[in-house]
């Protein structure tokens, strides 16, 4: 089985952050900056399993803040917001159209920014929430080199979440729907993870599902602008670790990486997460 280092940016890790099952304390806050990115690929998962070779290196960073603020002990408001910077250089000699004339280029924006409302169901030994998150469109783009900065849709993603918490232990497990206008596919999350606190750092392993419905009409750009930034008909199943530094109760460092055992559509590359955040409970 092939497994390629891969990082959905802009999904993953604060994607996970979101879908948690327990609600940040009343005026309680937590806020993380971190930066995500996949340096070069010049290939994509196919729909069939076979590699896309694209005609032109891409890469891809952004800087993403993320934060939650406790409106209430049982609901939580969150927000994330993406700088994304992107860009299309040198010629892939593995490409079949290596000859061809095609544009390079970068680009820089804001991507999808998300507003989500969590609100915890169960306090118990359990806990269980349901939440609501809504995608904003991001027009952001350079067509002739095949450069987005975000979806150019509006997304709706209705979530439940389920977890539990022990002293140096924790599960948590999400699942939900997607909902895209603008003729992109709707789609189904699912995501899993599990920690153990080793002194003041969280191990952390995760897994993470999506699945299009296929049922978009919005077609995938053409081979020579074939980018895998943004496109239809996306998907991935993923393994991945995640570690947490608890430099004291405020502050700490996130780093986090995925495996990719299935997908389509996204970049056969290695990718890197890291951030800091600051919170207060």
């Amino acid at each position: 089985m092939r497994i390629v280092l891969i990082v959905v940016l802009l999904q993953f890790p604060v994607l996970l952050a979101a879908q948690s099952p327990w609600a940040r304390s009343e005026a309680g806050f937590y806020t993380q900056l971190s930066y995500q990115t996949i340096p070069t690929y010049t290939s994509l998962f196919g729909a069939n399993g076979a590699s896309i070779d694209m005609i032109r290196e891409v890469s891809e960073q952004a800087v993403q803040f993320y934060g939650e603020y406790g409106i209430s002990s049982r609901t939580t408001a969150i927000i994330s917001a993406p700088v994304v910077f992107n860009s299309r250089g040198a010629r892939n000699p593995d490409s079949p159209y290596f000859f061809a004339q095609e544009d390079t280029g970068s680009i820089s924006g804001l991507g999808n920014i998300s507003l989500a409302l969590r609100h915890q169901v169960l306090t118990g030994s359990l806990a269980l929430s349901a939440g609501l998150q809504v995608d904003v469109p991001s027009k952001q783009m350079d067509y002739s080199a095949g450069l987005r900065t975000g979806f150019d849709s509006w997304t709706m993603q209705p979530t439940v979440s389920a977890g539990m918490g022990f002293e140096r232990l924790y599960w948590q497990a999400f699942g939900g729907i997607g909902f895209r206008t603008n003729d992109y596919s709707h789609f189904a999350r699912i995501g899993a993870e599990g920690g153990i606190k080793l002194a003041s750092v969280w191990v952390i392993g995760f897994s993470h599902l999506v699945l299009p419905f296929e049922n978009g009409a919005r077609s995938l750009p053409p081979l020579d602008v074939l980018t895998g930034l943004y496109v239809n008909d996306q998907g991935w199943a993923s393994i991945g670790i995640k570690g947490i530094w608890e430099i004291n109760r405020i502050v700490g460092i996130v780093v986090s990486g995925a495996g990719a055992v299935w997908a389509k559509h996204v970049p056969e590359s290695p990718g890197l997460s890291a951030g800091v955040y600051f919170k207060w409970d």
